[in-house]
């Protein structure tokens, strides 16, 4: 019976370990993976807009439809490719599926991090967390300050290390159909956000005044679809660990 104890004890930890050299890889190759993005991203802004980072994008209309070069379809191919090896990457390192999101969050929101970090080492961009990017271009322009999109990296990269991390230590981490619903509307409205003055972005040929300058950011709408995801995980993540610790008590 011993025996068996430690046969199972060791191979627990030889699993732990794993698990833990999976993790270690994943964030290796979404720190070195944004190193490549920001490279990328500094030559197109040479290539498109001379060296600068800074708003209004040079868009043109023809007959009321915007005209897209072929470089661009090739930019639109790179961005959807970009997540792809992202969730390719997820999907490698996780032993299950709901390991298999928790690596693509921890890949993706050190990736979005890292990013903003080598582009400032690169070209000293952005100046601040309140400095307006383009944050995706499909199918619609993304964009919101620099501090926006890295919360939500934060959020995604410690909510995955931390699902990983108790689910090895032998919590079964179960999900409620609605949890899911709720979290992903919740994902929705910040996408929206985020999209919000997409026409002002594209100068529109509407008839309206069109700048291409950033109005004032869709808060919003953003700080509350956040602010409930991130408690409402806070506080479903406590009740699933503290019901498993409820279990083992004696």
């Amino acid at each position: 019976m011993v025996a068996e104890n430690c046969s199972r004890n060791t191979e627990a930890e030889r699993l732990r370990r794993e698990v833990l050299w999976r993790w270690i890889w994943v964030v290796t190759f979404a720190i070195a993976f944004a190193w490549v993005e920001s490279s990328v991203v500094v030559y197109l802004r040479e290539i498109y807009y001379e060296g600068s980072f800074y708003f209004p994008l040079i868009v043109e209309w023809q007959d009321g439809k915007l005209a897209v070069d072929h470089l661009m379809h090739i930019e639109f191919g790179r961005e959807i490719a970009t997540v792809l090896m992202l969730v390719a990457v997820g999907c490698a390192a996780g032993k299950n599926a709901l390991q298999k999101f928790c690596f693509l969050m921890i890949a993706f929101g050190l990736w979005d991090i890292f990013y903003y970090v080598w582009l400032w080492v690169m070209a000293g961009w952005p100046e601040s967390l309140m400095t307006w990017d383009l944050l995706f271009f499909v199918p619609l322009p993304w964009v919101g300050p620099v501090i926006t999109p890295v919360l939500i990296a934060l959020t995604m990269t410690a909510a995955g290390s931390l699902i990983i991390y108790y689910e090895e230590k032998g919590c079964v981490i179960r999900w409620r159909w609605y949890d899911w619903v709720i979290e992903s509307a919740c994902g929705v409205l910040i996408i929206v956000a985020f999209c919000w003055d997409w026409k002002n972005i594209m100068q529109a040929p509407d008839g309206l005044p069109r700048t291409g300058i950033p109005n004032t950011f869709a808060w919003w709408l953003y700080l509350p679809a956040y602010l409930f995801s991130v408690v409402y995980f806070a506080v479903r993540f406590r009740q699933i660990v503290f019901a498993k610790r409820h279990d083992h008590a004696p």
